[in-house]
């Protein structure tokens, strides 16, 4: 028995000091983790939360938890991504010095989405290490944020792309009044296309058809002997009628198949 591969890991490190203010975390990581829940290749996509991370700590999660994301939620400012520091502040992170990071550690790392305020010029730099990076040119409200992740993730986990999933997540954030000042920007690096960078692993998502193989529409008509007559319509991809008889003769005994093939092109039933 075949082994399915590990799901993407989005690893979303959350750093915010309480008596500095900022989103609510704890909320956001929620909202993701349901929407995952409810996406449709779920098992394709796996939330990993880490709470109160400070800058010692993202090696060993990015060594223990081989994300395919990087999520970032909290502050930041011209000099990068602020963490928490051990005397309960925060402190900037320098930009090159964490993609330094993610180039030898994160190999598995392809975006990083930057839930903070000012990050879009962080996400940039980031893409050139990475790939591709997301992140806000200004001010951001929190709810905006929020539920800009929750629908990109629902996206992921029904099988997009990172650029459509991109603009699917702003376009329900235009529909409650968002400008496009607000919304995040999507970087990615020059030999990087967001337009095909799925990911999820193939074998969490149905496949293709292959060179040869369009999706058709097959009808037949089966008759068991001496049973009123029944119609079954079935729809999706077929090798050939020899194909289709087969796998119907095995499930299916003492049986008349009539085959009629519908052109995928055509409108006409």
């Amino acid at each position: 028995m075949t082994t399915p591969p590990p799901p993407a890991v989005v690893l979303m490190l959350a750093a915010v000091a309480p008596h500095l203010g900022g989103p609510n975390t704890a909320d956001e990581q929620r909202q993701v983790s349901d929407s995952i829940r409810a996406s449709r290749y779920r098992d394709g996509l796996k939330l990993q939360p880490a709470q109160a991370v400070r800058g010692e700590d993202i090696l060993g999660l990015v060594l223990d938890h081989a994300p395919t994301v990087i999520h970032f939620s909290g502050h930041a400012t011209v000099d990068g991504l602020r963490v928490l520091t051990s005397d309960g502040g925060d402190a900037p992170m320098v930009t090159a010095g964490l993609g330094e990071l993610l180039t030898s550690v994160g190999k598995a790392v392809r975006l990083a989405v930057l839930n903070a305020c000012d990050s879009s010029a962080i996400a940039e730099e980031l893409a050139q290490c990475v790939g591709c990076a997301i992140g806000y040119q200004g001010r951001v409200r929190d709810g905006l944020a929020q539920d800009f992740a929750r629908d990109f993730y629902r996206c992921i986990g029904t099988g997009l792309a990172v650029g459509p999933a991109h603009r699917a997540a702003a376009a329900v954030a235009k529909q409650y009044g968002a400008t496009d000042a607000e919304l995040p920007r999507l970087h990615a690096r020059a030999d990087v296309d967001p337009e095909t960078t799925y990911l999820l692993h193939p074998a969490h998502m149905p496949p293709l058809p292959g060179p040869g193989r369009l999706p058709n529409a097959t009808a037949f008509l089966a008759r068991r002997a001496a049973a009123k007559p029944f119609t079954v319509l079935l729809t999706g991809i077929t090798d050939s009628e020899d194909g289709l008889r087969s796998r119907l003769s095995s499930a299916i005994t003492d049986v008349e198949i009539q085959w009629i093939q519908i052109d995928h092109r055509s409108n006409d039933i």
